[in-house]
């Protein structure tokens, strides 16, 4: 079986640059792939190896990311009962202010009125989908316009402050995503 191999002009086109690039490369890197047929002015290289020196020199365009999908709203009902839609829900840790430990934050979108949402702070149910539902007590609140239909909700604690509830198993919706 022989192995596939490439001239300089396919390994520009692998980078996605001019042959002039690749010939460049040949020259001012002592570890760019010896050649290993052709001739003097059109050298045939393995392409295995100069895939390899191309990721090594990181001359590979990535491909463009997929697109995140949609995130499905989330439900938070507090305790006083009052409950709110979610939209965009998002679950991360940031690091405290001032040295404090670090803290856990939700945050979306709210659709219009907030009547009924605990404020400075607040104790809460948090059913996010894809995670087990959790709740924590003492939440920060933050309520934020963002001039247009919708505001935007943050509950912030410190880190290791939330409780993992049992998720309902027969809810595809609360499975724990890793």
């Amino acid at each position: 079986m022989t192995e596939t191999t490439v001239n300089l002009s396919q390994i520009a086109r692998l980078a996605r640059v001019g042959r002039a690039a690749a010939a460049n490369w040949r020259r001012l890197h002592e570890d760019f792939p010896q050649p290993v047929g052709g001739t003097e002015t059109s050298p045939l290289f393995l392409l295995a190896a100069a895939e390899e020196w191309l990721r090594t020199h990181d001359r590979i365009p990535q491909p463009p990311c997929e697109p995140a999908p949609p995130r499905l709203p989330a439900t938070v009902t507090f305790t006083n009962g009052h409950i709110v839609t979610v939209h965009g829900p998002e679950l991360h840790t940031e690091p405290g202010w001032n040295g404090y430990a670090d803290e856990e934050v939700f945050s979306g979108f709210l659709d219009p009125g907030r009547d009924g949402i605990p404020w400075p702070t607040a104790s809460a149910r948090i059913d996010l989908p894809g995670k087990a539902p959790f709740e924590v007590a003492d939440a920060h609140v933050d309520i934020s316009s963002w001039g247009g239909p919708m505001e935007f909700l943050k509950l912030i604690w410190p880190t290791g402050q939330r409780t993992a509830l049992a998720a309902d198993p027969t809810d595809p919706q609360t499975t724990e995503v890793h």
